[in-house]
């Protein structure tokens, strides 16, 4: 059995980048088109200059360790990005695809030679392969993901399943169910860990996968009507605290519990050939590959509805991360941050509240707003495609509770975004029209 092409890169072993680009060009032909937005005011990012202007697979944060992949390198920081170290090279002729950071040492995934260990930040590298053996043209090897699950290791392969390895003693790698073949699903694009349970985006039917400590062996869940998709990949996950969210080649989908039935988002970018996650408090922020165009989307209530922020043109994001209030992007041109200095949704600790009467809204919006001090304060109105729906309002109050009442029906029914902005300081929420 050959193994389904995987979207990052395929378990063929193309040259790394050439994959992507090649699915991102047939897109293209096919007619695909990112539709221009006027999107809310976001943050700019800022390249780290530490780093070359090229293709960084992974970042991971652990505390204030940060390590990226690039190339067949990794570059290590440990005091939050402020200062960098070029690592060693991991492996010759391979980039470095997946990291984990665990007491110190560096765990780094390959995509060919298996993972390798660091516990001098990237000085030096050992072969941490024992027992990475099986899978078709040697696709165990192929490292797509890491993740740590209590003191197990969990390595999401391009080709040969799940392969666990226990941290707390001596132990090898060894496989990690047998679901994945059954379903002709061995290729796994990730793998997420949310409590107890994990959740791997494998195959191309349109399945995941989830198991649980007890559990013999993984279960296959289908992510749209209980049956198989040919052609719908689940390519990421993540545990928000409160549900899990996957992002597809389609769309978004949902699911309390990381199990069917999953709920699609009719709001998330069209058919992407990539999507990561990350999560910032309350916020969620997806970096989506559209076409030849990275499109940046906020969701505030857990996936249900995204809002478009920005696209940057000709960029891939391969993986994001999170580390303070200060958003990591591993792309295809470096690696970007951009810190995040607003605050999203109610949050008692910022002071300004912001809040809807009632919800769904038919013809009368009624917004109410809590100012911590007297000052300067506007409320804007954004459709889904980052669009001004109604005109902006600006004024200068007293500090207290105030109500903007707003016109709804110019609306046409839908979901939207309004955001109220005090000084540096903005809050998000969402407000759907009915007829």
């Amino acid at each position: 059995m050959t193994p389904a092409s995987r979207t990052r890169c395929s378990p063929l072993r193309l040259p790394r980048g050439r994959c992507l680009h090649a699915r991102i060009r047939s897109l293209a032909a096919a007619g695909l088109a990112v539709g221009a937005l006027a999107a809310p005011a976001a943050a700019q990012w800022t390249r780290v200059p530490a780093l070359p202007a090229s293709d960084v697979f992974a970042v991971r944060v652990v505390g204030d360790t940060i390590a990226a992949g690039v190339d067949s390198t990794a570059y290590v920081s440990v005091d939050g990005g402020a200062t960098w170290r070029h690592a060693s090279r991991v492996a010759s002729n391979v980039p470095v695809d997946a990291l984990w950071i665990r007491n110190g040492r560096v765990y780094a995934g390959t995509f060919g030679k298996g993972v390798f260990t660091s516990d001098d930040l990237g000085a030096s590298w050992q072969p941490f392969n024992e027992g990475l053996v099986g899978g078709i043209l040697n696709s165990q090897l192929d490292v797509g993901d890491l993740e740590l699950s209590g003191e197990t290791l969990v390595a999401a392969t391009l080709g040969a399943g799940v392969y666990v390895r226990s941290l707390a003693g001596a132990d090898t790698w060894h496989p990690f169910g047998n679901e994945f073949e059954a379903n002709q699903a061995p290729n796994v694009n990730d793998v997420a860990v949310g409590g107890t349970r994990l959740i791997a985006c494998a195959g191309g039917n349109g399945t995941t996968f989830h198991r649980d400590p007890a559990d013999a062996d993984w279960t296959a869940d289908f992510l749209v009507g209980g049956t198989l998709r040919p052609g719908l990949s689940a390519e990421t996950a993540l545990w928000t605290g409160g549900r899990w969210v996957v992002g597809t080649s389609t769309s978004v989908f949902v699911s309390p519990n990381g199990e069917a039935p999953w709920t699609p988002s009719t709001t998330s970018p069209a058919h992407p050939s990539w999507t990561t996650f990350a999560q910032l408090g309350s916020t969620l922020i997806g970096a989506f590959d559209v076409v030849d165009t990275l499109v940046i989307a906020e969701s505030h209530d857990q996936g249900d509805t995204w809002f478009r922020q920005e696209t940057i043109p000709r960029t891939f994001a391969y993986q994001l991360a999170v580390h303070g209030s200060d958003l990591y992007a591993a792309r295809s041109d470096g690696l970007w941050i951009r810190s995040e200095t607003t605050s999203v949704g109610t949050n008692p600790e910022v002071g300004l509240r912001f809040a809807l009467a009632g919800q769904p809204v038919r013809d009368v919006a009624r917004f109410r707003f809590d100012l911590p001090s007297a000052g300067g304060a506007s409320l804007e109105l954004f459709d889904v495609m980052g669009r001004r729906a109604a005109d902006r309002i600006a004024g200068f109050w007293s500090a207290g509770p105030h109500e903007l009442t707003v016109d709804a029906h110019g609306l046409r029914p839908g979901v939207y975004c309004a955001r109220l902005t005090s000084g540096n300081t903005h809050q998000i929420l969402r407000l759907v029209r009915v007829p």
